[in-house]
């Protein structure tokens, strides 16, 4: 198993868990909530988790695979409290494991209107962090002449996938509801190939909800690239609508994956030209009560930086992307005056430096304002800042020259960790102390590669921030970072330009750089301008991959049948078509999971995804 943390995000899989007969992708972290152990692998070569998790990596290769299971080994059932359990460890670790999106092939039941069930919690919860829920609508659909979903999927705080044909039809066992159902996707004939190479083809909701969590996955990086930030359920689903293919019975549409991904890359946000700023404030201070002087840096009242000085005067460099030919204010704001045992603490700033523009603190361009920064109090700039206050220089727009284009910037950071109380160490990765992106290294050493775009021609400082060092019952919990590679120029930690930087990152307790992250802090790589040139072109989003393959012969193997049991008190469905999925290939053998549907029928009474009786 390996933890990692990709630019596509990590997606959940809450199910009867995996199988070695198919792909598992990047398998970043893995439980088994019905058996309490970390093991979520089963002897059954088909289990419906594993496709389910195969469907979505043929879709979205490239994200990060969470495995929940919660159910027995032969997939007989699930308890609501273990997938109560699953989604709350869903809640506390979707910032740390960066999870974009969660796969419900579960349910049951027949609702016609919104419901809440007893997860409806931590569903919400999932959806204020944008993290996309879906679910299934189940498979009693008795051709339409109900308007009724599964239970789960009827909950607001999740996307309800109704299967469909692919071509604007819906299959007679499909449920679907005009007012519950936020979109369809093909759950007939999907086809599905194993490690060995074989094809299967699945039916039923199940397999129509991982298109729409793949979606969901490529939606979300592709809208973190544009704009920073994460799609809102509501926000994906006008995207989806907008770009869906409207069906034969009104109201409904069918997922297109391309066409969606299409628009949000239509819909970026023009850029505005930057300017890469190096700002340089000389101060020095005196001290009081063994205390320096401390300032932050802003410019436009956001904060950029801040550093303690010391009796020696000494420059303190920060960068920013600013927008270019643009006045701003640059703001020294000193914020911890005070006066202890007839020692004054002051901050004197002799000089800020601008891109190389250099401005005297008495210079006509320049104000001090006491106290709060909010334009009372305001007088001539001075060296002595002797009151807690803001030195503000109003930078002309010449100050900030347009800079060459960005550079696409891959960082690759590879990393160990000893875990301590089952819990592996956590890193974010920051670039001149914004966030990038994150992760959580197991013992074993992986690679944790990162893109952003970066202002080029410019140094940055690339950071490694260990942020969650303990003790717990003798274990140490540490992070072992072996290599820093940025656009291909491998750096070690103990290289002349890396430093460590203990404790919060704020300049203090530096010490040369080292591999043994033993406590919570920074290794920060001094890279230098030549390793970040400018971009030569413009990326666009990549295209969804296709979910189906080619069949090499047409399918005459026996069905093999699952079905998804929750024993949470929901009214069972009469059995109409369940989830199930068909072999290609002739040479090899039928699933033989559940080689008797009727016998399936017989030991679990309470279908949840009722079964095709064949």
């Amino acid at each position: 198993m390996s933890n990692s943390s990709a630019s596509a995000g990590n997606v959940v899989v809450i199910d009867s868990g995996l199988s070695s007969a198919w792909n598992t992708g990047r398998l970043v972290y893995q439980h088994d909530f019905y058996g309490n152990d970390n093991d979520v692998m089963v002897a059954n070569a088909n289990t419906h988790g594993a496709l389910v998790t195969a469907e979505i990596l043929e879709n979205a290769p490239d994200v990060g695979i969470i495995a929940l299971k919660v159910m027995p080994d032969d997939g007989s059932g699930a308890s609501e409290t273990n997938i109560e359990k699953a989604l709350q460890w869903v809640v506390a670790n979707a910032d740390a494991y960066n999870i974009t999106a969660v796969n419900l092939s579960l349910g049951g039941g027949a609702q016609t209107t919104a419901a809440t069930t007893s997860i409806s919690d931590e569903l919400a919860t999932l959806a204020a962090k944008r993290v996309l829920t879906v679910a299934a609508a189940g498979n009693s659909g008795d051709g339409g002449a109900t308007q009724s979903v599964s239970s789960y999927s009827a909950d607001v705080n999740q996307i309800c996938v109704s299967a469909s044909t692919g071509d604007g039809a819906f299959p007679s066992w499909a449920q679907r509801s005009p007012s519950l159902t936020d979109v369809c996707a093909d759950g007939t004939d999907v086809r599905i190939t194993n490690l060995s190479g074989v094809t299967y083809t699945a039916n039923g909701s199940s397999f129509a909800a991982p298109a729409v969590t793949a979606a969901v996955a490529k939606a979300q990086q592709a809208w973190v690239e544009q704009t920073g930030t994460r799609l809102t359920q509501g926000e994906f689903l006008d995207l989806a609508r907008g770009t869906g293919k409207a069906m034969g019975t009104a109201g409904y549409f069918e997922l297109d994956t391309d066409a969606l991904l299409a628009k949000i890359a239509q819909s970026a946000p023009v850029p505005t030209a930057q300017s890469a700023t190096t700002i340089t404030i000389n101060a020095s201070g005196a001290p009081a009560g063994g205390v320096n002087a401390h300032f932050k840096l802003l410019v436009d009242g956001k904060t950029v930086g801040q550093a303690t000085v010391d009796s020696a005067a000494k420059d303190y460099s920060f960068t920013a992307n600013l927008t270019a030919d643009q006045a701003h204010k640059v703001q020294v704001q000193y914020d911890n005056d005070g006066f202890v045992n007839g020692q004054d603490r002051n901050l004197f700033v002799n000089k800020v430096t601008i891109n190389g523009t250099a401005h005297s603190p008495t210079a006509a361009n320049v104000t001090y304002d006491k106290g709060a920064l909010d334009g009372k109090d305001v007088v001539k700039g001075q060296s002595s800042m002797w009151w807690g206050g803001t030195l503000v220089v109003d930078a002309p727009a010449k100050d900030f020259p347009v800079q060459a284009a960005p550079a696409n910037t891959t960082i690759t950071v590879n990393a160990s960790g000893a875990a301590a109380g089952g819990v592996n160490a956590h890193f974010n990765l920051l670039v001149d102390g914004q966030k990038v992106g994150e992760g959580v290294a197991g013992t074993a050493a992986k690679d944790f590669t990162f893109a952003t775009n970066l202002t080029a021609d410019q140094a940055h400082k690339v950071q490694v921030q260990y942020d969650n060092d303990a003790v717990v019952n003798g274990q140490d919990r540490s992070l072992f970072v072996n290599k820093v590679t940025i656009s291909g120029h491998a750096v070690a930690p103990t290289a002349s330009n890396v430093t460590y930087d203990k404790g919060a990152l704020d300049g203090k307790d530096v010490v040369k750089g080292q591999a043994g992250l033993w406590w919570n802090g920074t290794l920060v790589v001094d890279a230098d301008k030549s390793w970040f040139p400018s971009a030569t072109g413009t990326g666009a989003v990549a295209s969804a991959q296709s979910a189906n393959q080619s069949a090499n012969q047409s399918a005459d193997g026996q069905d093999t049948v699952w079905q998804h049991l929750v024993a949470q008190g929901l009214e069972a469905a009469a059995p109409s078509h369940g989830d199930h999925a068909a072999l290609l290939h002739e040479a090899v053998p039928s699933m033989d999971a559940y080689a008797n549907a009727a016998a399936l029928g017989e030991h679990h009474p309470d279908p949840l995804h009722p079964l095709d009786m064949v």
